[in-house]
């Protein structure tokens, strides 16, 4: 599955280990999943407490839909508009040479990830 690729791992936001041991599933499970096993729902909402929004979106993004936290949380619009800028900085820089490669259009689409998950987040700000 591409979210363990991309979010789980050693030099990644965590590692298969930590993330066994924090959500009580264990690595072989997490292991499996990561080599394309159907994952459950109960699953995926039990990670969404120890991973970004971001990786539970990855998750959600065959069926079209993304997790929303229910906390009320103020929204940080200076990290939203720092997100927003990097993205627009690396569209730029990838299409500097008149097209996006493939490597570039992996790292464009995690970055896009992480603006939508800051941006679905600070939707549900109800200030």
């Amino acid at each position: 599955m591409a979210m363990f690729a991309s979010f789980v791992g050693p030099g990644l936001y965590i590692t298969r280990v930590a993330l066994a041991s924090a959500s009580g599933i264990s690595a072989s499970t997490l292991g499996s999943w990561a080599g394309g096993a159907a994952m459950p729902l109960s699953a995926i909402l039990a990670l969404s407490h120890h991973l970004p929004a971001a990786a539970i979106n990855m998750m959600f993004e065959p069926a079209g839909k993304r997790l929303v936290d229910a906390d009320e949380k103020t929204a940080n619009w200076d990290a939203v508009a720092a997100s927003a800028s990097m993205l627009t900085f690396e569209i730029c820089d990838a299409r500097a040479d008149g097209q996006i490669d493939h490597v570039e259009r992996a790292r464009l689409r995690q970055r896009a990830r992480a603006v939508a998950a800051e941006l679905t987040h600070v939707m549900g700000d109800e200030e």
